[in-house]
């Protein structure tokens, strides 16, 4: 374990956390937002988007999160 790269890792999680945070935004931006614009009803558009927003969100902070930290361990690497 001593050979072990923690800028390697650094960048490996920077990377997975830059591919499920910006993932999940197309797919909110392209998939569930033109879906609940099918759906007549808006108190139904609302609980929806309600719903699967709030899941989404604890990813999308945890992504961010990791991102940032991750990318800020790895500024001295040049």
């Amino acid at each position: 374990m001593e050979n072990f790269n923690y800028f390697t890792f650094a960048r490996a999680l920077h990377v997975i956390g830059v591919v499920l945070w910006i993932g999940g935004m197309a797919f909110v931006t392209t998939v569930l937002i033109p879906s609940l614009r099918k759906i007549t009803d808006s108190t139904n558009q609302l609980e929806l988007f309600e719903q699967l927003e709030g899941k989404f969100s604890f990813q999308a902070k945890l992504a961010t999160l990791v991102t940032g930290v991750s990318g800020f361990y790895r500024l001295p690497e040049n």
